[in-house]
């Protein structure tokens, strides 16, 4: 079967939406954790160098964790763990402090 010409421009424009997509998810994941978890977040924050690094490394799936991502860990309230990810990539260097926060959805 013969596939059109401009299949491949169709395909790109798809993945171009889907990357600008995840983009945005992405960045709400890291919002959301600045918000809900702010001790969390800067602590990833500090070590990771940046916003994007930081956003990126929250939305990864983690083997130690069967492939689940922190983001995902949070949103089974399994904070505890997430801090656990941190500490043998050297990332805290104390205990975490628990501290929740509810943040108004944004408009």
């Amino acid at each position: 079967m013969r596939v059109p010409h401009n299949a491949f421009r169709n395909i790109v424009g798809e993945i171009a939406s889907i990357t600008a997509r995840r983009e945005q998810l992405t960045k709400s994941a890291l919002d959301a954790l600045e918000c809900r978890y702010p001790t969390l977040a800067q602590a990833l924050l500090e070590h990771v160098g940046g916003r994007r690094r930081a956003a990126y490394w929250l939305c990864a799936p983690q083997r130690a964790c069967g492939g689940k991502s922190p983001c995902e860990l949070l949103g089974e309230s399994d904070e505890e763990l997430v801090w656990d990810l941190l500490e043998p990539a050297g990332m805290t260097d104390t205990p975490a402090a628990t501290q929740t926060q509810r943040c108004l959805p944004a408009d």
